[in-house]
């Protein structure tokens, strides 16, 4: 039997690490490049914070956090349609403005904080 050439609706499409928004949101995508994005962000905001964790506000706080536990945290809570196309909020950049945006936490701080949203200017994030 003859290998017919494949379709092009067949064809694999390289899918992008990134996928960005009007207004400038990205949002790393669920492909092995985008999870090897996702993984550079979160060990640039750990370098960034000095390898601590950048809440600080669970009584369990590691404080000092090494990397196999450093957790990415979002400004605005993936909760509540935040990670979904109903919200749209999720966002996963590491700077807005020039400014740092998310932020690396230990797990304590990350459950503690739940899907609430924190002012960081007022915290002091």
């Amino acid at each position: 039997m003859i290998q017919a050439f494949p379709k092009p609706k067949d064809k694999k499409q390289s899918q992008p690490a990134v996928k960005s928004f009007p207004g400038g949101r990205e949002v790393c995508q669920n492909n092995k490049a985008g999870k090897d994005e996702y993984e550079r962000r979160r060990r640039a905001m750990w370098e960034r914070q000095g390898k601590m964790c950048g809440l600080q506000i669970s009584p369990q706080c590691m404080r000092r956090l090494p990397w196999q536990y450093a957790t990415f945290e979002h400004v605005d809570g993936r909760g509540f349609g935040g990670s979904t196309g109903g919200g749209g909020k999720r966002d996963d950049r590491i700077e807005k403005d020039g400014k740092p945006y998310n932020l690396a936490v230990c797990p304590y701080c990350n459950v503690f904080k739940g899907s609430r949203r924190i002012n960081y200017e007022e915290d002091g994030g």
